[in-house]
């Protein structure tokens, strides 16, 4: 009986992956060809081959899926194929979110997640799902961190050492400083946790 549940567990853990991987190749491809508002959850389901109601519980909106498949483009460019848990999995420390951040802000500009925050034309549906993101991926993490080593408000430390990072990301990207621009990423991630602070 153990080996038969095993199975069946291994099976549903195939079936799930398969499922997300078929949703997220989809959503890549209408999104790309029509456009967020045009594309519907509906064609999107369709495509893949699956109940479109698995999008809410896969990714949970058609906005998040928007995000995670811009951002499994981003890193099949040159970190091999999309992978939906590489996309959405939380970030463990400040000098992980500082290092990735930087490295692919560097490698191919201002990413989705940022582009939703900062740009005007972007729909409240999909900044709404950025925020939520960042918060799952970047503050939630970064605040247990704090926490657990007794920091003093830790969400604000949080939120306040993300913004740091992005704001340092954006302005390196866009200029704003000669220096900035032309330094190197991980020197700056380094500077970053050191102005900061580790927690403790």
């Amino acid at each position: 009986m153990p080996g038969i549940r095993n199975d069946t567990a291994r099976r549903r853990t195939r079936d799930a992956d398969a499922t997300r991987h078929a949703l997220l190749t989809a959503a890549q491809r209408l999104f790309g060809q029509k456009g967020y508002e045009r594309t519907t959850t509906r064609e999107i389901g369709e495509a893949a081959g699956v109940d479109p109601a698995l999008i809410a519980r896969y990714f949970g909106s058609k906005a998040d899926l928007y995000l995670a498949a811009v951002a499994a483009d981003r890193l099949g460019d040159d970190e091999g194929p999309a992978d939906p848990d590489r996309v959405d999995a939380p970030f463990t420390d400040l000098a992980e979110v500082a290092q990735v951040v930087l490295r692919r802000t560097a490698a191919h500009g201002p990413g989705p997640i940022l582009q939703a925050l900062v740009r005007d034309d972007a729909s409240p549906e999909i900044r709404a799902a950025a925020t939520a993101r960042l918060v799952r991926r970047m503050v939630e993490p970064l605040a247990a961190e704090y926490a657990a080593t007794g920091s003093d408000r830790p969400e604000l430390r949080a939120q306040v050492a993300v913004a740091a990072v992005l704001g340092t990301s954006l302005g390196r990207s866009l200029g704003w400083f000669d220096e900035l621009h032309a330094a190197d990423p991980d020197e700056l991630a380094a500077l970053l946790v050191q102005a900061l602070g580790r927690p403790g």
